[in-house]
């Protein structure tokens, strides 16, 4: 969550708070737009936490592919390949079909080079087992290990739609948020006209703190009310 709109959700939260202080006499309610601002609040916490969990998991998920890629590369491909090499020097094209991919590649090519020594060493499977020392089932522990390796490459583009979706709707919330609390100006301005006290809890409720203004050279900020900021360009 950027930080404005961090400071936005903690006005929102303010005003919440003075809502459920500040009741309006019977039988007036602050009505929609106290159920929208609810709404919003909740939706806002939601979209928080899923965009937190999304960068995180994303992350877990990008170091597990590190992971797995090496367990392919070193445990799978790289025995194949040097197998091909000292006992398939006749046959057509198999030195090149088993060469090692190089270090530094996507995921996505690693798993198309993985496929590709599947295809070109299938003929060859008893050579492997017999002569070369292979398990009898390197090529299903090999469709395994590339298994793995892209279901973390899914889990992590799953996590990053989660992250992005959640942004997404932390923008919208929160200008469905400044729509409640400007409705909510007017009825509070108006049931609370003669009260002072109230009236100033209201508009320290509804201010967003800490937004940098126009000093920005002095490093001073300005308190805005909810209602005339605007969010932030993504």
């Amino acid at each position: 969550m950027q930080a404005e709109q961090k400071q936005s959700f903690e006005a929102y939260q303010r005003v919440q708070a003075f809502l459920a202080d500040n009741p309006l006499p019977t039988p007036d309610s602050y009505g929609a737009p106290g159920e929208l601002l609810r709404d919003v609040v909740a939706r806002l916490t939601a979209h928080a936490t899923d965009q937190s969990a999304g960068g995180r998991l994303r992350k877990a998920e990008t170091k597990r592919q590190r992971i797995l890629q090496g367990v392919l590369r070193a445990r799978h491909l790289r025995p194949i390949a040097r197998i091909a090499s000292a006992l398939l020097q006749d046959a057509p094209g198999i030195e090149r079909a088993t060469r090692m991919p190089p270090t530094h590649i996507t995921t996505t090519r690693l798993l198309a080079e993985a496929g590709a020594f599947r295809e070109a060493v299938l003929p060859y499977e008893e050579v492997f087992v017999q002569k070369g020392g292979r398990p009898a089932d390197f090529l299903a522990r090999l469709d395994a290990a590339a298994e793995d390796l892209r279901q973390a490459q899914l889990g992590q583009a799953q996590n990053l739609a989660m992250q992005v979706g959640a942004s997404a709707g932390i923008k919208d919330e929160i200008v469905r948020g400044r729509q409640a609390v400007e409705m909510l100006d007017s009825i509070v301005t108006t049931s609370f006209a003669d009260n002072g006290e109230v009236l100033a809890k209201w508009r320290s409720a509804r201010r967003v703190r800490g937004v940098t203004g126009g000093n920005t050279s002095t490093g001073k900020s300005e308190r805005q009310p909810l209602a005339l900021v605007e969010p932030r360009a993504a």
